[in-house]
């Protein structure tokens, strides 16, 4: 049928080879309108007698893309099998590195310093002389004290014998005896002094650098130098009160510093019994090895303790968890079907998730094309991985 401008069409039915098209007059409709109307008809025509003809055609499924495919298809993922793990938490800190033993070596009498026997930075061992004071005057006094101590022995050891011979009373004795005793205990002194003018080194342990020279005048008050022992290496760190309870003596934990890459180990030796109330946190101390003397004290230390290991926990790979507003869930595939199951999680890393509840061991998750899965849905698993 061909139509022009400005005619009418007509009311009765068309018959568009086998497909009945009813035409209504709209006088107000233009020619060029008029004329892709009948083109499309005379095409949706053409297509009912293709598929008229050829039934195979007609009944053949529709193609369509995507990973689902046609309507008997199914889907293609990846899956996960979830096996018993090792679930731990880590918690992370921030602590300082301290030295084992550490200490200000000061002079305990006041005297001019006359030697310093060591080389700054040089390794100690314990008891090797440090710094040497006068020691003169004390010599001197202790000679004169030790002439007297003869003197007073012979006049105790006289009154012995005449006291033995009734020459002599008892009380002459005790007082010679209670002289001599005192002039020992009086050299007993001067020797203690004497050996204060000795500083040696308390601990081993490595020396830093001196703070006076030799001929100064130094005081109780006057630091000489410090020492310190790093052969091992205390971690003083800080720690949410939540976690006093779990925090025992022997707990490993291990911590980085910005000056190497490498991961060290240590153990805590010792919980402070309060909590810190300004901060609400306890606090811990820990030792490490200190292999190669590569960490100094004062290092600052990124820690990482473990509470609660536990054998048998189940965990997941992250991406498996699908986050909606009423909690977390996962696909499992059984018998080829994926079905959503709700789950409750716990701890979280970097790539996985602790499943505290809605998992068993032996489930199989999906891991991938989760975009597209729906729960009920036919799935086909291209491979299964497990830890």
């Amino acid at each position: 049928m061909t139509v022009t401008a400005g005619d009418s069409l007509p009311r009765e039915p068309l018959q568009n080879g086998g497909c009945t098209v009813v035409l209504f007059h709209c006088p107000r409709m233009k020619a060029k309108s008029l004329i892709v109307v009948v083109l499309i008809l005379a095409a949706g025509g053409a297509a009912y007698r293709f598929l008229a003809s050829d039934p195979a055609a007609a009944a053949a499924p529709q193609r369509g893309g995507g990973a689902m495919g046609g309507g008997n298809s199914k889907l293609v993922a990846e899956g996960w099998r979830v096996g018993a793990s090792t679930v731990t938490e880590l918690v992370p800190s921030v602590g300082t590195l301290v030295p084992l033993e550490s200490v200000v070596l000061i002079a305990e009498l006041p005297r001019r310093l006359v030697r310093i026997n060591f080389e700054e930075g040089a390794v100690v061992a314990k008891g090797d002389l440090l710094f040497k004071l006068d020691d003169s005057d004390l010599l001197a006094d202790l000679e004169s004290l030790e002439v007297r101590r003869k003197l007073l022995a012979d006049t105790a050891q006289r009154q012995r014998d005449l006291l033995a011979n009734r020459g002599a009373s008892q009380q002459d004795f005790d007082r010679a005896q209670a002289d001599l005793d005192g002039l020992v205990a009086d050299i007993r002194r001067k020797q203690v002094d004497l050996a204060k003018t000795e500083i040696r080194a308390p601990f081993p342990g490595r020396i830093g650098f001196r703070r006076v020279s030799e001929g100064a005048y130094v005081t109780t008050a006057t630091p000489l130098a410090t020492l310190q022992d790093t052969s091992r290496l205390k971690v003083d760190f800080a720690l949410p009160e939540r976690y006093a309870d779990e925090i025992t003596v022997g707990t490993p934990f291990t911590f980085t510093v910005s000056a190497s890459a490498e991961a060290y180990k240590g153990s805590v030796i010792a919980v402070e019994p309060q909590i810190d109330p300004a901060t609400r946190s306890l606090l811990v101390r820990g030792l490490a090895e200190n292999p190669g003397g590569r960490l100094a004290a004062g290092m600052f230390a990124n820690v990482d303790i473990a509470i609660n290991p536990s054998n048998d926990g189940i965990v997941v790979p992250t991406r498996a968890v699908v986050p909606s507003s009423s909690g977390h869930s996962v696909f499992v595939a059984q018998d080829g079907i994926a079905s959503e199951r709700a789950i409750k999680i716990g701890i979280r890393t970097a790539d996985r998730v602790q499943v505290l509840s809605g998992l068993q061991i032996g489930d199989v998750v999906l891991t991938s094309n989760l975009l597209r899965v729906r729960d009920r849905v036919p799935v086909e698993l291209s491979q299964i991985t497990s830890d």
